[in-house]
């Protein structure tokens, strides 16, 4: 069993099917700054935002397009799912009002609500 399962996905990865962002040394040159950090989320911070927003796994399921045993086993950190699903959920929680929390020196990967319920 993997211990943590990360999924990359980055909006500046117009290839789907990589799961790493086609930047070169070039493209570095041209803007003066290297790419950004591509977004991760884990399967422990998949299954922390569901839990915020009161969400099962089939609904959220059902609200993102993916296969409900797929989810499963990603929370579980049993298998990883491909960018284009990192992406579906991903902007499902942020369109829900979850924020998730990249991982730095200061902390691990997390989320937190984008505004408190009124």
């Amino acid at each position: 069993m993997a211990e943590h399962s990360f999924i990359m996905d980055s909006p500046e990865n117009s290839a789907l099917q990589n799961d790493t962002p086609d930047h070169t040394t070039a493209d570095i040159h041209k803007t003066g700054t290297p790419p950004p950090e591509p977004a991760r989320i884990t399967g422990q911070q998949c299954r922390a935002a569901r839990a915020m927003l009161g969400w099962s796994r089939e609904e959220l399921a059902e609200r993102c397009g993916i296969h409900y045993i797929t989810l499963c086993n990603f929370e579980l950190c049993h298998c990883a799912v491909k960018p284009v699903m990192a992406r579906l959920l991903r902007l499902t929680f942020i369109s829900a009002g979850v924020l998730l929390i990249d991982g730095d020196s200061s902390g691990g990967p997390g989320v937190c609500l984008a505004m408190p319920p009124r």
